[in-house]
């Protein structure tokens, strides 16, 4: 009995929250369901009490095979992720030392949105902006991307990354919505018809990137958040799906003006052979 009263104790915190929080409906396109949104004053309350029970491992994903399976589910590809990191690293190395300090992030974290949406067109991925907060989503599979860079932990298997600032309100929410579904998708209630779109609506996951200028590599990682720590940075994964890292030891760049007249100016950059 002595042995049953701590998982006793993690359910009665757990109903307690749940009779404490507000329920949403969320319409995602021609399918909806409803979620549980925490308040702002029980986030902190919810957090200590997950804090006390014990979680889950972290599923983390390496293999190649496994990792194509699993990415082939959620309708994306190893290649379209990497494909994305590195067109937006290209973009980020024509900056030059005039360019102001935080606009090489702000440079690469453009250019990764930008990529990833116009190459994921074909597979129903749509994008959504919630002003700022700027999501590639999958609406059928209730599935979210934010693009985000991470600290020296991005990319191996054995570590656990954060993202590399802190981050607001709308990862913060995004954070709570996947923990809740973790925690009580059978308690979620029956759909509501017609409610307008918002990000609650989607499971979100996270494009972690980070640049390693000594081993002259980019590594990322799709990884799915679950819990901030108190600097407001993401720092626990339920899922991690590791990518190879991309190496530019050694390359150089070459910038290709467009061919022929255009009314929209555009430059191609590839790789110098």
């Amino acid at each position: 009995m002595a042995k049953l009263l701590p998982h006793f104790e993690t359910c009665i915190k757990h109903l307690w929250i749940y009779t404490n929080t507000r329920v949403y409906p969320a319409t995602l396109g021609t399918a909806t369901r409803r979620l549980l949104v925490f308040p702002p004053q029980m986030r902190l309350v919810y957090r200590k009490s997950h804090q006390d029970t014990d979680m889950p491992s972290v599923q983390v994903i390496v293999e190649p095979a496994a990792v194509a399976a699993r990415l082939e589910t959620m309708q994306l590809t190893e290649e379209i992720l990497r494909e994305s990191l590195y067109q937006a690293y290209l973009h980020r190395v024509r900056l030059t030392p005039n360019h102001p300090p935080s606009f090489p992030g702000l440079e690469m974290w453009g250019w990764a949105v930008a990529s990833l949406r116009e190459q994921l067109r074909s597979r129903d991925w749509v994008p959504v902006n919630f002003g700022n907060y700027s999501l590639t989503v999958h609406e059928e599979l209730a599935l979210a991307i934010n693009v985000a860079s991470g600290d020296e932990a991005t990319g191996y298997a054995k570590g656990n990354p954060t993202t590399r600032s802190k981050k607001g309100p709308n990862t913060a929410d995004a954070v709570e919505v996947n923990r809740q579904s973790d925690l009580f998708a059978e308690l979620l209630p029956p759909p509501h018809p017609e409610q307008r779109l918002k990000a609650a609506d989607f499971t979100t996951w996270l494009l972690l990137h980070h640049i390693d200028m000594r081993k002259q590599e980019l590594r990322a990682e799709l990884s799915r958040p679950t819990e901030m720590d108190d600097d407001g940075r993401v720092s626990r994964w339920t899922d991690r799906i590791i990518l190879p890292p991309i190496s530019f030891d050694g390359d150089r760049i070459e910038l290709a003006p467009p061919a022929g007249p255009s009314s929209d100016f555009d430059i191609e950059i590839r790789r110098k052979s």
